[in-house]
């Protein structure tokens, strides 16, 4: 009997969680930042990526079409237009990242990072690698 009733509160416990990660607000000042480092290259971090690129060693229209990439992602979806932002929910529990991406008209920005936690366990910048792969490969 005790062994059910921890069970049930376990259970409990575990959708409650369940339904904080998913229906908690995304910090909305994360989804107008456009943070550094503003230098080219890969900028990895904890959490997270910054990966900034010069527009003249990509393809043209890289901006429009790194932005069709990341809303072609499973579970992503647009939230923001100033820079363009996105949420990528994990499979499994939904966990957050936050993508945002924008041009200073020299360089092309991808600062993806998660919402929760500390460690993505190179989740970000795995993603972030793909969609550029995807807009050198002439997609988007």
């Amino acid at each position: 009997m005790i062994f059910v009733k921890s069970l049930a509160v376990l259970l409990g416990l575990i959708v409650l969680l369940q339904a904080w990660i998913r229906l908690a607000p995304l910090p909305r000042a994360r989804l107008t930042a456009r943070p550094g480092p503003m230098e080219p290259g890969v900028h990895p971090m904890t959490g997270g990526v910054k990966i900034v690129r010069p527009l003249a060693e990509l393809p043209p229209g890289a901006l429009d079409r790194l932005a069709a990439i990341a809303a072609a992602t499973p579970r992503t979806m647009k939230l923001g237009d100033d820079p363009l932002a996105f949420v990528t929910r994990s499979k499994l529990w939904g966990f957050p990242d936050i993508a945002l991406i924008w041009s200073d008209g020299e360089h092309l920005h991808l600062h993806s990072h998660l919402v929760f936690g500390k460690g993505d366990m190179g989740v970000n910048a795995a993603r972030a690698a793909r969609w550029f792969e995807a807009l050198e490969r002439g997609e988007g």
